[in-house]
């Protein structure tokens, strides 16, 4: 038949269907056929196609079964072998301090002092500073100098009689100049506050320029606070870099009013790209005790809570970190020092079971053994004394636990957030080497042993202390060798764990601490659609180049809120 012909008949047969009203179904929003669709399911399944309708996974299967529901309103993408799995999940992420990094002075953590001296020169000139304006930035790393402080010296020289905060990269301790220490009112006679520590010259008394944990309140107090307008720029700068990273939900920890508030701001105005737990803390990223001020956050949060907003989680710190000897150790440093709690433990004991009693998650930092145990303890207490419950407790960034506290994680129904990342020998292990000997660093991060002790694993990334991008944890979590080398010295003997361990940690596991079981973290029908798709196979590859790997596209609730093309 010829092609007019052809043409004349098919025209004539979709006339005849219209004047019939027999239009084809519209069919689902969505189809994804030809893939490898990774489940994260206990089972470890997959699929190869699925489909999504109003935001809901409605079909998992093979590509026949997903053809019956397409219609002329689908979009089809052809996964062409690639690999689609739930989007990720963040246990700990500073999302708002990340997107402030966007804004002010970065110093990229892989430098070295004369590449230091330079990025700070390149910020006194790109941000044109007026003479008493304040430079804010940091992600400088404690390695770079001796003894992890660094004076004002180098920041008098770039930027002059200028105000200078920079907070390092684990954001506990602050590298400030001349004039910022003189408009605190830092001296020699300023005594170092609880729970911090002012860094001084060892000859003369006088504050050298480094500050540390609430030593940086000092500086805080008199620092210019951001517009609110700048923060709700921060903030959306940050959630894009997750969702460029395919994370849809994380933590926010340490959150206080103003970012409550800006949070619900966000969705309200419809630019809330992600599921959020607010951790909630008056006090903000920096430790101290609890006050009042912490329960007057608490009774007001349902004003904060949302659509994709929970509010039900409270940070409490523990401790600083072991490199700056300001954890609390179960055995003194090696200096014969040690680190007091930042709560008598009597204190800490009826703060959990109070917090416990308002059917809140404690999200805890404890990083030294001292401070994991005196956590548990707490955690034991309020369980003894309010019973089991659901409130899904945690303990973030256990970087050293002793072998008799790891099967309480699994008794006290506490899960272990680690950020794996950290998981091998980068430059802080000469430090801590150095403050704890290398037997105690050959402990770091037990995350097989946890799992093995039955713990729920949760991974985070700590972000903008370290890397935001999950796909280099996971492979540092299995190798415990640096993710950006082919090979190198591993961290801890045995502590390797499996990709499908690593994967639930950033998926199902971290679902289940937020609350969204329910909606998130395996692809089951009747799940939201928050999926990613990824350049490559993981279980395909070899380990080394799971950090190489590329998130191409990031939907939440079926709407694409990141695409790479």
């Amino acid at each position: 038949m010829p092609n007019s012909i052809k043409l004349f008949c098919i025209t004539c047969v979709m006339i005849l269907m219209s004047a019939c009203n027999l239009q084809p179904e519209e069919g689902i929003d969505t189809a994804f056929i030809n893939g490898g669709i990774y489940h994260a399911d206990e089972s470890h399944s997959w699929s190869e196609a699925l489909g999504i309708e109003d935001g809901v996974i409605v079909m998992v299967g093979s590509n026949d079964e997903v053809n019956k529901l397409i219609g002329i309103k689908t979009n089809i993408i052809d996964l062409k072998d690639k690999m689609l799995m739930p989007s990720f999940h963040d246990g700990h992420a500073h999302v708002e301090y990340g997107g402030r990094d966007k804004i002010n002075c970065r110093i990229d953590g892989r430098s070295s002092p004369i590449s230091i001296r330079q990025q700070l020169n390149n910020c006194a000139m790109s941000f044109n500073l007026r003479e008493d304006e304040w430079l804010i930035g940091g992600g400088w790393e404690l390695f770079n100098f001796p003894d992890g402080a660094p004076t004002s010296e180098m920041l008098d020289e770039i930027f002059g009689n200028r105000p200078v905060f920079l907070s390092d990269a684990f954001g506990h301790n602050a590298w400030v100049s001349s004039k910022a220490l003189e408009l605190a009112g830092i001296n020699y006679d300023t005594l170092d506050p609880s729970n911090g520590k002012i860094i001084r010259d060892s000859v003369t008394g006088k504050p050298s320029g480094t500050l540390r944990d609430s030593a940086m309140n000092l500086i805080l107090e008199v620092l210019p606070a951001l517009t609110t307008e700048q923060r709700y720029e921060a903030l959306l700068l940050g959630i894009k870099e997750a969702n460029k990273y395919g994370i849809t939900a994380f933590i926010e920890p340490g959150v206080d009013q103003p970012l409550a508030r800006l949070y619900k701001n966000l969705e309200d105005n419809g630019d809330l790209n992600a599921r959020v737990m607010l951790a909630l803390s008056p006090i903000n990223s920096l430790p101290g005790s609890v006050g009042p001020e912490l329960f007057d956050l608490l009774a007001d949060r349902e004003q904060y809570r949302g659509q994709y907003i929970n509010p039900d989680s409270v940070k409490i710190y523990i401790d600083g970190v072991i490199e700056t000897r300001t954890s609390t150790m179960l055995e003194p440093y090696s200096d014969g020092s040690n680190f007091p709690s930042f709560y008598r433990q009597e204190e800490l004991e009826l703060l959990f079971q109070r917090l416990d009693t308002m059917k809140v998650q404690i999200h805890t930092h404890a990083i030294g053994d001292g401070a994991i145990r005196n956590a548990l303890d707490a955690y034991e207490y309020a369980f003894l004394k309010n019973g089991p419950n659901n409130n899904r407790h945690l303990i973030v960034h256990l970087q050293l636990i002793d072998d008799a506290d790891q099967p309480r994680f699994n008794e006290l129904d506490v899960a272990a957030n680690f950020q794996c990342l950290w998981c091998y020998p980068d430059p802080y292990i000469d430090f801590a080497e150095d403050v704890v000997g290398v037997d105690r660093v050959e402990k770091f991060f037990p995350v097989r042993s946890l799992q093995e002790a039955g713990a729920l694993l949760i991974g985070g990334s700590d972000w903008n202390v370290s890397s935001l991008n999950p796909l280099e944890a996971i492979e540092t979590a299995v190798r415990r060798q640096d993710p950006y080398t082919e090979s190198g010295p591993s961290l801890g003997r045995n502590e390797e764990i499996d990709l499908y361990t690593a994967l639930d940690m950033y998926t199902r596991n971290a679902s289940y601490v937020m609350r969204l079981e329910d909606k998130t973290g395996t692809i089951e029908v009747g799940k939201r659609a928050d999926l990613i798709v990824l350049d490559r196979n993981l279980f395909e590859i070899p380990v080394t180049e799971i950090s190489e790997a590329k998130v191409l596209l990031t939907l939440m609730d079926g709407r694409e809120v990141y695409n790479l093309q």
